[in-house]
């Protein structure tokens, strides 16, 4: 059977339930119990990716329930692993699919979030569907981050227009922040480093999902950067009305909309898209790869290059584990770098990092 095609021998009611509108698709019964109580945006888009699957299988949602209770979850499974595969293969990007559309495949998370609606689907209608073990994705040779040296973050920082995109680099570049720090700082993480004029800047970090506490520094390049942007944002500009930054406030704000009054704290997306457009304009991806869901000159790319670069000047595995805020081994937890010793470490390192 091809994917996503009828065979001639199913039952015309079949094809007339798959292809009616999408309101009567989640009137359906086995549909509709998949939508009780939930938000706006899933009673949206989780009749769409059942109505896919059942497509794909040829099947209406009553029969794919039916033949479940017939089968067993073991084979019901392994079909839900087969359409993964057709996802992540042969899955044509519609014409709503932004610059990825008319291409053939679904990345990773994506084709993993069309699984979890059918499996929600079929728990809802008492088939338990455990957690699916999908196949891992094979890492592509063009996707592999690259090593960033420090003039090639020269050259970023050469060609990015705003001040607060040329902060963002040089932090992850020189403190190997990720984006999940670089959104969620507050201007009190660094301000009282940028008032005292403390170089390297200590940072003091949590992270909260793993219940991590880390220390990390931000070099002079990174700090005086930093100290420029918030003067910017505090004095206002063309785009920027003044802005009175507090404790509490966003380290970096969203500039996708200069002009509206409220500050929104920058996002993954938005830094995403800007951070593509400085390695293109700085020669670093072509107009190819730019086109790919992976920036290879990206923040996870700066970060893994301050890896590499602390551990190319001979500062010590647990010091910079340290700094990237990794989970030390058990027997690694009792004896932990001081602050001193890995701002020390930090200093001799520097250099190859400016």
């Amino acid at each position: 059977m091809v994917a996503g095609e009828f065979k001639e021998e199913k039952d015309t009611e079949v094809r007339v339930e798959l292809e009616e509108d999408d309101e009567a698709f989640n009137e359906i019964k086995e549909v509709k119990l998949t939508l009780v109580g939930r938000g706006e945006t899933t009673r949206r888009n989780r009749p769409r990716l059942i109505k896919l699957y059942c497509r794909w299988r040829c099947k209406s949602p009553p029969e794919l329930i039916e033949e479940a209770k017939r089968v067993g979850v073991k084979k019901t499974e392994q079909k839900l692993k087969e359409f993964y595969d057709w996802l992540r293969t042969d899955y044509e990007i519609p014409e709503k699919g932004g610059r990825r559309r008319g291409e053939r495949g679904l990345a990773p998370r994506s084709a993993a979030r069309v699984i979890e609606d059918v499996r929600v689907f079929y728990k809802e209608n008492d088939i338990p569907i455990g957690n699916l073990h999908l196949p891992t994705p094979r890492k592509l040779k063009e996707n592999f981050r690259r090593f960033l040296s420090a003039q090639d973050v020269k050259r970023m920082i050469d060609v990015c227009e705003r001040l607060r995109d040329r902060a963002i680099i040089l932090c992850a570049f020189q403190g190997g922040l990720g984006m999940k720090e670089l959104i969620t700082l507050n201007y009190g993480d660094v301000a009282e480093g940028l008032e005292k004029g403390e170089v390297p800047l200590t940072l003091h970090l949590i992270r909260e999902k793993e219940g991590i506490e880390y220390y990390t520094f931000l070099g002079e390049d990174a700090v005086n950067t930093l100290s420029c942007y918030i003067k910017l944002r505090r004095k206002g500009s063309r785009y920027l009305s003044p802005e009175n930054i507090t404790h509490d406030s966003p380290l970096f704000i969203s500039e996708s909309n200069r002009r509206r009054k409220e500050r929104v704290r920058a996002y993954e997306s938005g830094i995403n898209r800007a951070m593509q457009a400085v390695a293109l304009k700085a020669g670093l991806i072509s107009e190819g790869e730019k086109r790919r869901t992976i920036n290879t000159a990206g923040i996870h790319a700066l970060r893994a290059s301050f890896s590499t670069i602390l551990r190319d000047q001979g500062v010590p595995s647990d010091y910079v584990e340290e700094m990237l805020g990794h989970r030390l081994p058990y027997e690694g937890a009792y004896m932990r770098p001081t602050v001193k010793q890995l701002r020390e470490a930090y200093i001799r390192a520097y250099p190859a990092l400016s």
